[in-house]
Parts: C-alpha cells; sequence; structure tokens
C-alpha cells in the first residue's frame, strides 16, 4: 500500500489528509472565528441570490477545512536560532549544511536549502520539500502521538515513545513507523487494528524483545531513514551553538527589544527559549528572572541555558499567577507570603541577587530576584502565556476539552493583571500564544485595553505576520499593530513563504503610559 492509498484509507492516514481536532474542537475554533468567515471580505449581500450565498458557503467551509488539515502538517520551513555570542551566522549555515549531507548519504531526495532570514539577524532557515512517496515496510512500531509529532518534524524514535511492535521485529530490519492516533495501543502490543498515521521508514536499533523487557524503557528504538515529511534532524547538532525555535518565538524576543543592562521578567518561561534568546540579545548582561510553576521545566531552563553558556538567567519555581507582593505598611512582608516563600523554594534558591558591578546606567536598581515582587518592578515583561495550543503544528489528534480551552482565557487574564501591575510606567509589556482562536489573541487585547486606562497597545516591529482580525474587538488601528502567524481563514490558508508557513501564533505588545 502506498501513500496515496494511506490518504484515504479510515484508518491509515498521512500527515496533511485529515482533521486532527476532535469535533467538539473543530466547533470551538469555528464559533470563534465566525465573526471573522461571516464578516468583512466574506460577507453575504442581502441582493445576492441564493446560488452566491451558498457558493460563498461552500467556500467558507472550504477554508475551515483547509485550516484544520493544514494543522496536521508540520511547517515546510526549519528555523534555527544561531547563538551569535559564540559564532557567526555564516559559520552556523555551514555546520547545518555539514549535518544536513551526513543525513542524507544513500538517499534519493535533494537536500534541504539552508539560508539566512531576509529580517532576523539570528535565524538560519531550512527549507524542505514537504511530504514524500514513501512506501511502508513490512514490519511496524507504533508510537504515540507526542512521539509521532516530534518525528515529523524531525526527530528520531526513542524507545520511551514506542506502544508496539510486530512480533518478530529484531535489531536491524527495515520498519515503518505509525503513530497511534486514538490512544488505543496498549504497550507491547504485536498487532494494532486501531486510527494510526504513517511516518516512514527506519532501521531498528532495539528487537522487540529489548523494547519491552523492562518498564521503563531508554535509547534510542528507531533511526528514521526515509521520512514522509523531509524536516531535518538537528535535536542534538551543536547544542551550544544552535537552538531549533519557531520563527513568531523568535520574533517575540526581538519585539521586547530590551536593552543592554536591563533586568527582564518571563512569566511562563519554560522551556527557556525567549528566556536564553533574551539574554542573548542582552550580551549576557543584565538578568533574565525565568518563571515556571514545574520543577521538570525549570531544570529544562537551567539546562538551556547552560549549554548555551549564559550566567544572565535567575530561575525560579513559582506561580506566576500570584506574582504580586503583597507589603503592610511597615514594608514587610506578610506572614502569609513567607510562608507561601518558604513552602516554595530551597533555601539555596532564596539568596538576594547580586547586582552586576558592571552597570552602565546607575540610577537602574534590580529588584530581589526571588519572587514574589512588588507592582512596579520591571521595565521589561514577557508573557508568553499558558494557551490551547491550538496552532501548534504538527497536531497528530488533540485531546483537549471543550472546559479545559474555556479555562485558558481566564488564566490568561490573571497573568496580564499581574503584568500590568508589575510593569513599571513607561514599561513594556509583549504577550503572546501559540493559538488561533480570538479569545485568546484578539479579544484578550480588547479586554486588556478597555480595563486598564493606564495601558497602550503599540506596534510590534519587526513586521513578519499578519494584521489581527478584524470584526474580533479591535479597529483596523490596532489590529495592524498586533501579529499573526499561521493558517487561518480569509487571510493565508495558502502557505507560501517562510513568515506565512508556521505555527499559528499571536504577539502583541503595550506600553504603560507614564
Amino acid at each position: 500500500m502506498d501513500a496515496s492509498e494511506y490518504s484515504s484509507s479510515k484508518d491509515q492516514l498521512i500527515p496533511g489528509g485529515f482533521n486532527p481536532l476532535l469535533r467538539d474542537v473543530s466547533k470551538y475554533i469555528e464559533k470563534s472565528l465566525e465573526c471573522v468567515i461571516h464578516s468583512g471580505q466574506g460577507q453575504t449581500n442581502k441582493n445576492q441570490d441564493d446560488l452566491s450565498m451558498k457558493k460563498q458557503t461552500n467556500a467558507e467551509a472550504n477554508d475551515l477545512d483547509k485550516l484544520f488539515t493544514i494543522l496536521s502538517l508540520p511547517p515546510r520551513f526549519t528555523t534555527v536560532r544561531v547563538n551569535l555570542l559564540k559564532t557567526t551566522l555564516s559559520k552556523a549555515l555551514v555546520l547545518i549544511e555539514e549535518q544536513l549531507r551526513s543525513q542524507h548519504v544513500g538517499k534519493n531526495i535533494s537536500l534541504p536549502v539552508v539560508y539566512p532570514h531576509h529580517v532576523l539577524p539570528d535565524l538560519l532557515v531550512i527549507e524542505s520539500s514537504g511530504i514524500q512517496d514513501v512506501r511502508p515496510a513490512a514490519k511496524k512500531v507504533i508510537v504515540g502521538r507526542m512521539c509521532g509529532s516530534a518525528v515529523l518534524r524531525g526527530a528520531e524514535v526513542f524507545a520511551p515513545g514506542v506502544l508496539g511492535a510486530s512480533a518478530d521485529l529484531h535489531t536491524g530490519d527495515s520498519v515503518a513507523i505509525f503513530a497511534d492516533l486514538d490512544d488505543t495501543c496498549l504497550r507491547g502490543c504485536k498487532m494494532f487494528s486501531g486510527r494510526k498515521m504513517f511516518l516512514g521508514n527506519g532501521i531498528a536499533v532495539q528487537s522487540r524483545k529489548d523494547l519491552f523487557k523492562t518498564s521503563k524503557p531508554i535509547g534510542l528504538a528507531v533511526s528514521v531513514q526515509d521520512k514522509i515529511f523531509d524536516a531535518p534532524s538537528l535535536g542534538n547538532c551543536h547544542s551550544d551553538l544552535l537552538f531549533l525555535q519557531n520563527l513568531p518565538s523568535v520574533l517575540c524576543s526581538h519585539i521586547l527589544n530590551p536593552t543592554k543592562y536591563a533586568q527582564v521578567l518571563d512569566m511562563c518561561a519554560a522551556p527557556g527559549g525567549k528566556s536564553t534568546h533574551i539574554a542573548t540579545l542582552m550580551y549576557n548582561t543584565g538578568q533574565v528572572i525565568a518563571i515556571d510553576r514545574s520543577q521538570n521545566k525549570i531544570d529544562q531552563i537551567r539546562s538551556n541555558a547552560q549549554k548555551l553558556g549564559l550566567t544572565n538567567i535567575k530561575v525560579y519555581k513559582y506561580d506566576s499567577t500570584n506574582l504580586i507582593s503583597t507589603v503592610d505598611l511597615t514594608g514587610e512582608t506578610s506572614r502569609e507570603e513567607k510562608k507561601e516563600i518558604s513552602l516554595t523554594y530551597k533555601s539555596s534558591e532564596l539568596d538576594t541577587c547580586k547586582i552586576l558591578s558592571e552597570l552602565s546606567n546607575k540610577d537602574q536598581e534590580y529588584v530581589s530576584c526571588s519572587p514574589p515582587y512588588k507592582p512596579s518592578s520591571f521595565r521589561w515583561i514577557l508573557l508568553d502565556a499558558p494557551c490551547s495550543a491550538l496552532g501548534q503544528r504538527p497536531q497528530i489528534q488533540t485531546k483537549t476539552n471543550i472546559k479545559e480551552l474555556e479555562s485558558f482565557p481566564v488564566i490568561q487574564r490573571k497573568l496580564l493583571q499581574n503584568a500590568v501591575k508589575l510593569l513599571k510606567p513607561g514599561g513594556k509589556l509583549v504577550y503572546s500564544t501559540c493559538t488561533i482562536v480570538l479569545e485568546e489573541n484578539e479579544k484578550m487585547v480588547k479586554w486588556l485595553l478597555d480595563k486598564y486606562t493606564n495601558i497602550e497597545l503599540i506596534d510590534t516591529t519587526p513586521k513578519l505576520g499578519k494584521p489581527g482580525l478584524l470584526h474580533s474587538g479591535l479597529n483596523k488601528e490596532e489590529c495592524d499593530k498586533v501579529q499573526r502567524f499561521g493558517p487561518f481563514p480569509s487571510t493565508n490558508v495558502g502557505l507560501l513563504n517562510i513568515d506565512d508557513d508556521t505555527i499559528g501564533f499571536f504577539v502583541a505588545a503595550f506600553r504603560k503610559v507614564l
């Protein structure tokens, strides 16, 4: 059975050939975008005949279908941020080309093209060909959805991600890799008949016996050889110099654009891509305070900072919805607050930060590093908010339910209120999400502007994305100041270039009025 046959089969699919979202989630997105779809560029005139109205309705439905199916595909462009503190863009480009050549030995597909981004000075672009015609091997391994998504972006198959394998799988066998779409494959399964997506072929590095002899398998399971989507594999390539990061995420730090020696608060920092980028843009001076609730994610931020050689990042395990300090009239921290701090931190994390001796701006003072913080403490704040992640690509099968989707705006409002309180007059706040729904993007901007008269929306530059969606509560001038990325109706469903073919993303910037 070849790739074209898989695309039409009910239980064996390929990326880009199906809607990866649950029906309720698709309806949620359609309802969120309804005011955009049925107005502005696509509004029906009352005098139009029934045939014209029917054609328009079909076109709108087709736009949504394209949006949903594109979400099951990775972007055709992979972007790599270069650590310019340690190397140059041209040297990094050579390193990536060498890595790609080694991966393509004996393969019949052409090397991906590598080139600098046309605007961002620290970003390299790797342009792939997209979907390939690959015939599945006879033997199979079944992997989980998260593992499958990573494989589509260029990762290898590691043992913890393997759910099932053919009974006669031995080391060195050619094997077809499938992702379980519905979480129905039991670990150790030999024959799986549920819905699955074909990802490509590889060579088994471990036998079936090795994969399932322990409850905690480790190591590489399958070396991916012929991918159905030819994304490059760069996860372990010069990790001190290169950082795989989506283009809109890289843009966020350039929009914030803090000065040298600044103190920046990253409120929801994991896994540390933006924190390390900001620290790099500040030439490893100043201070980036990175906050996250999860200890595992905190450890990941520290690890990424160490790999990149950055020493100006302070990392704290804390809940940013409770980031505001409550101080009594004597200026002392309340007992409840002290109790919360003692429960949240190890003693080693409560040490007061040293003020950098090389400060060039003598009237600039750093706040105490350990949270919580007093109002008006920071001139630079990044809030990459927890979100429904409905813009992430590829999505193999979204399991988020409607109740969870509706909870994100509640959390985002709490975080934004804290960000506004923590921002100094004249300070800059950048807000971003990796979702496509209005409730977490344009409508969240509208809510913030209506609630706070001392907050103004400012332009986001450099301009790489599309304007915000009209009929969302924002006027045209406000829509022009924010940026949207990825596939969505009535704008750029057809993805043609690096700035279009990205994950779904939204970014806005604000200033606190003096």
